[in-house]
């Protein structure tokens, strides 16, 4: 794969960051912590090739603070590995100063006491935010920055917590794209659908041109694919205004009559042929793995798993996902975030923050965005000029990476998040499952709504 326009681009924003004074902090904010040594523990989930990047990140901080310690901390495994971690360091008092999370895992943190409300430090008169941090002019011509530099379903994520405050702040985000075999599509003439209604006549146009099954009688090629049983249902949830889940009062929401015509309706489509999910495939084969492999034409997944829906065995089209009306859309917004613990002390907090606020300026997060394939999460890393020449690279250099933050840059005001609480994550994992069993006939619908339901009341 080729990553020029990449690799320049992120050389070029590290170059910056490595060469950066404390001209770019107000003095009070640069001074404030200056006087005695402080250690930062940072905990995240980053493999070898993210954490490097975080790593000289770091690096150019301890020019501007060489008073603080940044120690950097791979866990092992996953996000759920990584809140396990945490949840049994909190009884002992040995949690990190800060740590990658999804909300799911901030609302348990929130519910042990344990994570710091960051509301204070964001309006903090020495180490709250400033304007060189990164700002840009909003539409009434007026020059913003802090909070509101920040893409709002980024930034309002945060604070969609049961309890008042701010308890997460964005570090890199992805969303879900529709990847698909443009080599294919140019040769049969096929439009990619913006609506589901689009989308359900094209598969089955699709169905109808590739009809092929194998000896077990199991089609050889899928019109589509969706990467995640779980972000199939709860979007489309989203996307008809059914209700899925509330932060409030009774929590688990989704065994209502529409939604049970909505997994009804699925069940037909997949029937038909049109579709297949990582849930109904064998081995739970994510469906990108069956996209590159030319066994599957499109394949919704996640951004941040761009790597796997890149190959040489055709040119791979990056467009955005259906909607159900392209006057409100609606898709998923993913990623981590970055949460604080109370058990840090208040010279720590500050500290960490004051990391934060490196690591997440305009130039910051288009460099970790740039060189990893991730969102930036502010608005005025968008609209840098860095980041337009990236997402408007043309040529030998542009690559899948160039056409997802292409794509994904005309997704920032179609964002949601779902409620967070104490068991929400149960509610994600149990909507995929059951629809996963609907759609092979493993259990009628009825039967797997009230099982999903039940699962989430019992915990």
């Amino acid at each position: 794969m080729k990553k020029t326009t990449k690799t320049i681009a992120a050389f070029a924003l590290l170059a910056g960051l490595l060469g950066v004074t404390a001209c770019g902090e107000s003095t009070s904010s640069a001074s404030s912590t200056s006087s005695d040594k402080v250690e930062v523990l940072f905990w995240h989930t980053m493999g070898k090739t993210n954490k490097d990047l975080v790593d000289r990140e770091i690096e150019a901080f301890k020019k501007l603070y060489p008073n603080i310690s940044i120690t950097s901390t791979a866990a092992t495994g996953s996000y759920d590995d990584l809140q396990s971690k945490i949840l049994n360091a909190i009884p002992a008092g040995t949690t990190p100063t800060m740590a990658f999370c999804y909300p799911d895992n901030v609302a348990e943190y929130l519910d042990k006491d344990a994570v710091a409300n960051l509301d204070s430090l964001i309006s903090d008169s020495e180490v709250g935010f400033v304007e060189s941090d990164g700002s840009h002019t909003d539409s009434a011509g007026k020059t913003v920055y802090g909070a509101d530099d920040y893409v709002k379903a980024f930034w309002d994520e945060g604070n969609n917590y049961v309890t008042s405050g701010t308890y997460s702040v964005p570090f890199a985000k992805s969303t879900e794209a529709l990847f698909y075999n443009k080599t294919v599509f140019d040769a049969n003439g096929w439009s990619v659908p913006t609506t589901w209604d689009q989308m359900w006549d094209l598969c089955r146009t699709i169905r109808a041109a590739y009809p092929d099954k194998d000896a077990d009688g199991n089609y050889s090629y899928y019109p589509l694919g969706y990467d995640s049983d779980s972000n199939l249902y709860i979007t489309l949830s989203q996307q008809k205004g059914i209700p899925y889940t509330s932060k409030t009062g009774d929590h688990y929401l989704f065994n209502n009559a529409q939604a049970k015509a909505m997994a009804t309706d699925l069940k037909s489509k997949y029937d038909e042929g049109l579709f297949v999910t990582k849930g109904t495939s064998a081995n739970a084969t994510y469906t990108s793995t069956k996209f590159t492999a030319g066994e599957i034409f499109m394949s919704i997944g996640s951004t941040g798993g761009t790597t796997y829906n890149q190959t040489d065995n055709f040119t791979v089209g990056v467009a955005v996902p259906p909607s159900e009306d392209l006057n409100a859309p609606a898709v998923i917004s993913q990623g981590p975030s970055i949460c604080f613990f109370k058990s840090a002390s208040k010279a720590q907090l500050r500290a960490a923050w004051l990391f934060y606020r490196f690591i997440s300026t305009t130039d910051a997060s288009n460099y970790y965005g740039i060189s990893t394939g991730y969102q930036p999460v502010r608005t005025s890393s968008f609209e840098s000029a860095t980041y337009q020449k990236f997402i408007n690279a043309t040529g030998s250099s542009r690559t899948v990476f160039n056409d997802v933050a292409s794509v994904t840059a005309t997704m920032n005001n179609s964002y949601f998040n779902s409620p967070v609480f104490v068991g929400s994550a149960k509610a994600r994992t149990e909507v995929g499952s059951m629809l996963a069993s609907i759609l092979l006939g493993s259990k009628t619908v009825d039967k797997a709504f009230t099982d999903a339901m039940t699962n989430c009341l019992v915990g």
